[in-house]
C-alpha cells in the first residue's frame, strides 16, 4: 500500500479483518494497520529478500492482491513484480483504492449472505434483450 493510500485504506482494512480476512503486508503498511489494532502477518518486500511477498503468492495462500502504485510501472519496482506475480498465478489485483472498496462491500454483503444485486455480464446482457432477438 502507498503510503499516501495508508489512511484512506484503514476502513477497508478493518472490514477485511472483521469479516476474518487475514491480512499480510510489508513492513510500512503492517506497522500502521499494527499501530490501529489490527492483527497482520508482517511479510518482506521483494527487495529485502526471500521469503518475500512475490514467493508467498504463488504457494495459494493470498486470495486477493491491494497493490497501490507507488513509483510508476517501473519493471525493477517490487509494485511491478508483485502485480505481475498476482497475474501469473491467477490471484486477483487492484491497484485503486476505490475498486478495493467497492470489491469490499461486495464481499461483505455476500459473506453476509446479501444480495450484491451484481449480474454478471451475460446476465446483464440476457435481461437487456428482448425475447426473440
Amino acid at each position: 500500500m502507498a503510503d499516501k493510500d495508508k489512511d484512506e485504506s484503514l476502513p477497508l482494512m478493518q472490514k477485511k479483518a472483521n469479516l476474518g480476512y487475514n491480512i499480510l503486508a510489508t513492513r510500512g503498511t503492517a506497522l500502521f494497520l499494527e499501530e490501529r489494532g489490527l492483527q497482520v502477518e508482517r511479510v518482506n518486500k521483494i527487495r529485502e529478500g526471500s521469503p518475500h511477498v512475490a514467493d508467498i503468492i504463488p504457494s495459494g495462500k493470498v486470495d486477493l492482491v491491494i497493490n497501490t502504485l507507488t513509483r510508476g510501472k517501473l519493471p525493477t519496482s517490487d509494485g511491478f513484480r508483485i502485480r505481475r506475480a498476482s497475474v501469473e498465478y491467477n490471484v486477483p489485483c487492484l491497484t485503486s483504492l476505490d475498486t478495493a472498496l467497492a470489491a469490499g462491500e461486495m464481499l461483505e454483503k455476500l459473506k453476509r449472505g446479501k444480495d450484491t444485486g451484481v449480474l454478471s455480464l451475460q446476465e446483464y446482457l440476457q435481461q437487456k434483450t428482448p425475447v426473440g432477438q
